[in-house]
């Protein structure tokens, strides 16, 4: 049943599209922009925050010994 909703969803898309004779679908698949997949290389991704440069990590600290 999931193959057939995802052809069902398709034609409503080209419906709304306005697109109702195969040479329309043809034409507008033709000149659709490719999807870009993922970001461009040049992007950093940043997580988190920055660490500062004098820190060290002590994991007792604050235990009692």
């Amino acid at each position: 049943m999931r193959k057939l909703n995802y052809v069902i969803a398709i034609l409503k898309n080209w419906e709304s599209e306005l697109l109702l004779t195969a040479q329309e679908i043809d034409y507008f698949l033709e000149n659709q922009k490719p999807l870009q997949k993922h970001r461009p290389l040049t992007e950093s991704i940043t997580v988190g925050r920055a660490i500062p440069s004098g820190f060290q990590l002590n994991l007792t600290a604050g235990e009692e010994v």
